[in-house]
């Protein structure tokens, strides 16, 4: 009796554990989903605003909001190729600030055998900031209600108050590796070809080869009716640390036509956090220069060329 009795005690006090251990599984997990969460774009440099975030930053004292300085929930660029884009865009692939783009196509390279087409795409949105050319307030949905701007305040934006060490009184970026400005013929070619042209795809299957054989060939997959590319770096399926390639249309000729190019976001992952985990058994961590994998051994130069 006395074991029957001590087997009742302990079986209520294993449910007791039971109801106590997963209540605190639950609250493990919450606080690990949080710790991963905030590990996110709040630990870049692409965190603008007022609150807790790296040293040293750029930022403004006016609001603490992070996700505004690019994204709005409402209101936001309909002209833009990226989703809720909280930012004027240049008309016709030139500067949101005026001028024009001088780009990769200007040094009429030899080894240069893809078409570059004009600044478009995911590119147009990362050089909004990138190249100078207008105060990084320059928001077309402010926070807070009644703040809508329809060309979000123009080159000089919303007039915010700015501290940091690579932006001026007005807001622009001003200096340092992260100001690409207007000539970006010294940096990897954006709006190109991969590998040369001539791929196409239907369901899984790529169709064609590359045509320049110095290049990886791609992975495809028809997502939600549309056929997108990119380039796998580890693990099974399309992953957001593989190196995705954009749709742009080349226009009529032999092997050209509506194909994957390589874009800003081809490389680079504007959410990523410094060490964020890359592909799963590889061992690859992001760095402060956002890459969507590191560079370590120019992991990330070879992931597409074949060198």
């Amino acid at each position: 009796m006395r074991h029957q009795r001590d087997s009742g005690r302990s079986g209520r006090g294993w449910r007791q554990w039971l109801r106590a251990g997963s209540a605190a599984a639950v609250a493990l997990l919450a606080t690990g989903f949080l710790e991963e969460a905030s590990a996110q774009i709040t630990n870049t440099r692409h965190n603008l605003g007022a609150g807790a975030g790296i040293a040293g930053r750029n930022q403004v004292s006016d609001t603490a909001d992070v996700c505004v300085f690019c994204h709005t929930p409402h209101g936001g660029s309909t002209t833009a190729p990226v989703p809720l884009w909280n930012k004027r865009l240049g008309a016709g692939g030139t500067p949101p600030g005026g001028g024009t783009y001088n780009t990769y196509a200007s040094l009429n390279s030899p080894s240069i055998d893809g078409t570059i087409l004009p600044v478009g795409s995911i590119s147009v949105a990362c050089l909004s900031c990138h190249d100078g050319t207008q105060a990084m307030d320059n928001i077309i949905n402010a926070p807070g209600s009644g703040g809508v701007t329809a060309d979000g305040g123009g080159n000089a934006g919303l007039a915010f108050t700015w501290t940091g060490t690579t932006v001026n009184a007005a807001g622009a970026l001003s200096s340092g590796a992260s100001l690409i400005g207007t000539d970006i013929s010294n940096d990897h070619p954006i709006g190109i070809q991969y590998c040369g042209g001539g791929l196409t795809g239907a369901g899984t299957a790529v169709a064609g080869a590359c045509r320049d054989t110095d290049f990886v060939q791609p992975q495809t997959q028809a997502i939600n009716g549309a056929q997108v590319f990119w380039i796998e770096t580890g693990g099974t399926g399309k992953q957001r640390t593989d190196l995705p390639l954009y749709l742009r249309d080349f226009g009529a000729g032999a092997g050209n036509g509506i194909g994957p190019a390589v874009e800003c976001g081809s490389c680079h992952d504007p959410h990523v956090s410094t060490g964020q985990a890359g592909p799963t058994g590889t061992g690859r961590v992001s760095g402060d220069t956002f890459l969507r994998i590191s560079n370590a051994n120019s992991a990330v130069c070879t992931a597409c060329h074949v060198k």
